[in-house]
């Protein structure tokens, strides 16, 4: 195994899919590939272009969602801000500007508790007056990271706030976490926020939010990690409604223009467009090729998972068409809440 830097930490995530534990297996294999820049087309919580940026690549970070874009800000495109516990203490302390109740009006009885919404609320505009976008994306994202560890299965798509509150023996979650109060967490994730900053010498970018079938190119090697889709799904995995909340956040002024639908257990987002060409059973494959498609010059380097549409034969068949080589590697794990083993799949197309 590779062993990477110890003096960079990556942040620990509880976003799903996060290839944060695969991270010195993905080196591991790509590590012979000669490039100078990278483009993450599904940035996530940036963990694998954290992985380039650490190993001096020039990177490019892109994801669909707001809030992940943040995060990109904070680690990526930013290589010498951090946030002092100064600095937390001055917007734990000051005044929120105004006193929007977005959250408590949206939200009540959803995911937190009536005094939790109340603070969030509050917090979210005070952060909204820092002044430094690097600090406040770290902020943010750290406030995204403490959202999700107050949450039963990390997720915002069902309102099921009952788990966290009723008295009832649990073979799941960290009710200890759960209760603990927001600006606790925050500190935390700040920290680990702060450690993983640093200047690798390179000018890299959050390149902005685009459809992944558009994302702009100039880099050597292009990263795809695309939403998991299973032959039992009837859709794909949605990242805007696993996480609608956090995209709420990262569009506060905007968010009650955001929601489509309020009569549902929890609020409907708008669709962000381009998201359903890897939602749709019926665009899938078509919207996998069309991706290839789109970085047939580039190294492609394309984490997978065993058993997906489309299935590993496939993908390795587009590759061929559109001119590549293409190698295939394995790895067995297993998720959290899964009680079988899975096979993590890295394409290597060149």
């Amino acid at each position: 195994m590779v062993d990477l830097n110890p003096e960079i930490k990556f942040p620990t995530t509880r976003y799903s899919g996060s290839k944060r534990r695969f991270l010195s297996w993905i080196w591991e294999n790509i590590s012979d590939i000669k490039f100078d820049s990278a483009l993450d087309v599904f940035g996530g919580t940036a963990s694998v272009s954290l992985l380039f940026k650490q190993k001096g690549k020039r990177v490019h970070y892109n994801d669909i969602l707001s809030f992940n874009q943040i995060i990109g800000t904070a680690l990526i495109e930013n290589s010498k801000t951090t946030v002092t516990e100064c600095d937390l203490e001055i917007v734990f302390k000051s005044q929120p500007v105004s006193r929007k109740k977005t959250i408590q009006k949206l939200y009540s009885d959803t995911f937190y508790l009536k005094e939790e919404n109340i603070w969030l609320d509050n917090f979210i505009q005070k952060v909204a007056t820092v002044d430094d976008k690097f600090k406040r994306a770290i902020i943010l994202s750290s406030l995204f990271q403490a959202c999700l560890s107050k949450r039963p299965f990390n997720l915002f798509h069902r309102a099921n706030l009952n788990l966290r509150i009723n008295n009832v023996k649990r073979s799941f979650g960290n009710k200890t976490t759960w209760e603990k109060p927001f600006e606790e967490l925050i500190k935390k994730f700040v920290a680990e926020y702060n450690q993983a900053v640093f200047n690798n010498g390179r000018k890299n970018k959050v390149v902005g939010g685009y459809d992944a079938l558009y994302c702009p190119n100039g880099v050597d090697l292009v990263y795809l990690d695309p939403p998991y889709f299973s032959n039992s799904q009837s859709t794909g995995l949605n990242y805007l409604d696993y996480y609608n909340f956090l995209e709420g956040i990262a569009n506060y002024n905007k968010w009650t223009e955001l929601v489509i639908d309020t009569e549902m257990n929890v609020p409907k987002l708008k669709e962000k467009k381009g998201i359903q060409h890897f939602t749709s059973k019926e665009q899938i494959i078509n919207s996998v090729e069309k991706l290839i498609e789109r970085f047939q010059n580039n190294i492609i380097v394309m984490s997978y998972l065993d058993e997906g549409i489309p299935d590993k034969h496939t993908i390795k068949n587009i590759f061929k068409k559109y001119g590549k080589k293409v190698t295939v590697k394995e790895k067995q794990h297993k998720y959290a809440l899964s009680k079988n083993p899975k096979n993590e799949l890295l394409f290597i197309a060149k």
